[in-house]
């Protein structure tokens, strides 16, 4: 289609998804990357304009086919929420192209000029998209830094003051109304209108009782987008024991049902609420409200991509051991955790490289040991320190051999950290490795390190190594105190018939020091 550039067209693709096929995450996401690879591509900004006149015009020349749906339901989509224009920079997190789809996908509010976008996207705090809303042109710009805490979605002074249940709006300056953009066609008015419905009034209670009825009835459709409106205003207004309570229940009702629109109809009322604005004030539950805890844990699983996300921001930013516990927890039920950190591990920065591997860790994540091991090169020392530290707590056998082949990294602390979690990984394969890099190391601590891991790990070899490094030195060449006392306690832990040998050949040594600390080895292994 003509002036539609291929941005557009793949951000078409992912609105008409999330409206048409929500249960399609893998046509999200691959529609999410190509949209993320055009803006990244591109030498500027990329404006996303109003793009009915291109559906208008192809339509009058009979151009028709799945292109200029697709582009008519964005088209329709934009103008029913009075979006004229929307800027994409060229870093622009993939995370926020993929909300900004998602509130197009999500039904108006009637006559509001675009307040309830608005309100979606000051909740979102967007850092590298800029949109002009409503007839009068206002304009709410990306806010680069970091993001505050979220506080809820609230509506922009510029435009009509509607609320989101419904009532009725103030009168607009000079008598203006949310209009269809110019060269939209009537049907797309029509599918406007039928997008435009008021939201139910009732307590939780009565919305609960509505979505077990709406599970028993023909017309779900209906009842589930009125209680999903409504519970977007019990958002709005910080009530999340209520909104916990209503997607929880959406979502339970969706993996009970076997098939049908009524299954369909609670997969999207959830899609809808799980934006990350709504997902960071569940996940805020998790830490204040323990009796919420598995619902909260269920809702962010459920909400893949996104509720993984936002309990990894909140893991990273917290500060308290509790929170961070739950968090924590919250983040192993969820399928989509180690994906995203695996995301995170492209990034520019280093120390969300570093929180990604560190997470990784945390979680177990054996599939992600390629990935991390590639980083064991990265040009900052803490993430190489992060990225040993994770391949160990994994153990696979491409964790072991990536940390081996680290064994020589330039930083001495790195070292250590390698050799403590190569000893974790207590293999015998490792063991020559170990020798090998004892035989040519300089510092003390590493020594000292590979010293344990011997220990740890004891083989033949090991132990045979170990004897050598306890023995003293010739009359050149004093060995250090300090290195030889390491190796007795490596031999201790090492606890062989050869190791136990080498310990009582220690007992007359001429060091006084050495000798004691043989003769409290020798103890210990006879009381164990």
């Amino acid at each position: 289609m003509e002036d539609v550039s291929p941005f557009v067209t793949h951000l078409a693709r992912l609105v008409w998804l999330m409206v048409h096929e929500p249960e399609n995450q893998d046509g999200q996401k691959e529609e999410l990357r190509r949209s993320v690879a055009q803006v990244s591509g591109a030498s500027q900004a990329v404006s996303l304009h109003d793009t009915a006149a291109a559906v208008s015009s192809a339509a009058s020349n009979g151009v028709m086919g799945e292109e200029v749906e697709v582009i008519g339901e964005l088209a329709m989509r934009m103008a029913s929420h009075s979006v004229r224009l929307i800027q994409f920079d060229q870093l622009v997190p993939a995370r926020e192209i993929q909300e900004v789809a998602r509130a197009l996908a999500n039904y108006p509010v009637p006559g509001d000029e675009g307040a309830a976008f608005d309100g979606v996207m000051v909740g979102l705090t967007l850092t590298g998209v800029t949109v002009s809303i409503g007839a009068s042109g206002f304009v709410r710009r990306a806010t680069p830094g970091p993001m505050p805490a979220y506080v809820g979605p609230v509506r922009t002074p510029s435009v009509s003051m509607m609320s989101v249940a419904g009532r009725a709006a103030p009168p607009v300056p000079n008598g203006r109304t949310a209009q269809v953009s110019r060269g939209s066609s009537e049907s797309q008015a029509m599918m406007q209108g039928q997008l435009m419905r008021a939201t139910p009034q009732g307590g939780v209670s009565s919305l609960l009782a509505r979505l077990d009825e709406a599970a028993r009835s023909p017309n779900a459709s209906a009842v589930v987008d009125e209680v999903t409106r409504a519970t977007e205003d019990l958002a709005t207004q910080g009530g999340w024991p209520d909104v916990v309570a209503v997607l929880d229940r959406m979502i339970q009702h969706h993996e009970r049902l076997h098939d049908g629109d009524a299954k369909r109809a609670f997969l999207m009322g959830a899609r809808r609420l799980e934006r990350t604005g709504h997902m960071q004030g569940v996940a805020a539950q998790l830490t204040r409200r323990k009796d919420l805890r598995e619902p909260c844990m269920r809702i962010l699983a459920h909400a893949g991509d996104i509720g993984a996300d936002v309990l990894i921001d909140n893991l990273i930013n917290s500060d308290d051991s509790g929170d961070r516990r739950a968090y924590l927890d919250a983040l192993r039920q969820c399928p989509s955790a180690a994906a995203s950190l695996n995301q995170l591990l492209a990034d520019d920065r280093w120390f969300v490289v570093r929180n990604a591997a560190s997470l990784l860790g945390e979680l177990g994540a054996v599939e992600s040991d390629r990935r991390l091991s590639e980083h064991l090169s990265h040009r900052e020392p803490r993430v190489r320190r992060a990225v040993a530290v994770a391949l160990g707590k994994l153990g696979t056998s491409r964790a072991l051999l990536a940390l081996l082949q680290a064994i020589n990294d330039p930083s001495p602390e790195i070292r250590v950290q390698v050799v403590h979690a190569i000893a974790s990984a207590r293999n015998a394969r490792a063991v020559p490795w170990l020798i090998e890099a004892l035989d040519h190391e300089q510092d003390p601590d590493v020594q000292a390190a590979l010293l344990g891991a011997l220990g740890h790990t004891p083989t033949e070899d090991g132990v045979a190594r170990l004897q050598r490094a306890a023995e003293a030195g010739g009359l050149l060449v004093r060995k250090p105190v300090g290195l030889r006392l390491r190796a007795i306690d490596a031999l201790a832990e090492a606890g062989t018939p050869a190791a136990r040998h080498a310990l009582g050949t220690l007992l007359t040594d001429r060091d006084r020091d050495v000798r004691k600390a043989a003769e409290q080895a020798v103890a210990r292994q006879a009381i164990a």
